[in-house]
């Protein structure tokens, strides 16, 4: 009886393959990404820029949704920033080096720090402690500077794509996250462990759309009245947002980023450079790229770049 039931089981199945078309899970076709469409955010309402200081109470505010994954990465130790800030005060004591020059006082760099989820663990930790040795380098030398972060607030998109999604998400609607801009030193400041210390907060680091990172430090560059400007960017990989890339096509971000960088080359007003941790390959979208093996070779190439860019400008 059995031996007849599956017989007629299988029978059945060989007619259907037959007849009927194989079952396919529909699989969303990938927008196409279209260059000729201007680059844009749906919305900037939900943008924020902050002060490091005030990152961690600004976190907190964040959904138990969005922070639970947060318990899948250790935290990294802070404490061996605040051991460099101690040997750093230690060398400028005994340091008779050649003091602030009229060069270097009117001359201000802006060090801009990649916090996608990628640099999570030593890339983050030995790019803290490239800003808090550049910083001590610049003002022992007389020269401004800043130090500043980018990352979004959520991952994948936050309230700008909520809005998209109510308002019928219209095609091509740009970039689709929300961005969070972070100020750890500003123009006339001096960096210090306690300022950069957040940068190793895991909540932090997630999506980057350096683009938009790009025109908002030259903007704050650009406020100010010293002649010699220059913008050194740290980062380990291209721009990405799921969420932006997802709606607008795979390579809406990336065709982003030179376009600024090529802007800012133009204008001739700023000098742009990059450093490209773990080999990302930084010459594809600036003129002056330097590609790095390892974090840990960040200090020394950092405090070369500073000097080779001061003396140049000079």
């Amino acid at each position: 009886m059995w031996r007849d039931v599956s017989l007629t089981m299988f029978l059945i199945a060989l007619i259907a393959s037959s007849v009927l078309p194989p079952f396919r899970k529909t699989k969303r076709k990938p927008v196409p990404f279209d260059p000729a469409r201007p680059y844009r955010a749906y919305t900037r309402e939900f943008d924020i820029e902050i002060r490091s200081e005030e990152l961690d109470s600004f976190l907190a505010t964040l959904s138990d949704a969005e922070r639970s994954w947060v318990k899948r990465y250790p935290a990294v130790d802070p404490a061996p920033l605040f051991a460099l800030e101690k040997d750093l005060a230690a060398r400028a004591a005994t340091d008779r080096k050649t003091p602030a020059s009229g060069e270097a006082t009117d001359t201000l760099v802006t060090l801009l720090i990649d916090h996608s989820g990628s640099m999570r663990g030593d890339p983050i930790l030995f790019a803290a402690r490239a800003a808090l040795v550049a910083s001590d380098l610049l003002k022992r030398l007389g020269a401004k500077h800043e130090v500043l972060g980018f990352t979004t607030v959520r991952w994948r998109g936050g309230r700008s794509r909520e809005k998209w999604q109510t308002d019928g998400r219209p095609p091509y609607p740009g970039r689709l996250n929300d961005l969070l801009h972070i100020v750890y030193c500003s123009a006339g400041e001096s960096l210090t462990a306690q300022r950069c210390a957040p940068m190793l907060m895991p909540g932090l680091l997630k999506e980057n759309i350096d683009g938009e990172a790009i025109a908002w430090a030259a903007a704050r560059l650009r406020q100010r009245a010293e002649r010699r400007k220059h913008l050194i960017v740290l980062s380990d990989g291209a721009p990405v947002d799921d969420s932006t890339l997802a709606e607008n096509g795979e390579r809406y971000l990336h065709h982003h980023l030179p376009e600024q960088v090529r802007e800012i080359e133009a204008a001739g007003d700023i000098r742009i450079a990059a450093i490209g941790i773990g080999e990302y390959p930084v010459a594809h979208s600036y003129r002056d790229g330097i590609e790095l093996g390892a974090p840990e070779q960040l200090e020394s190439t950092v405090v070369a770049l500073i000097e080779r860019l001061l003396n140049e400008s000079a």
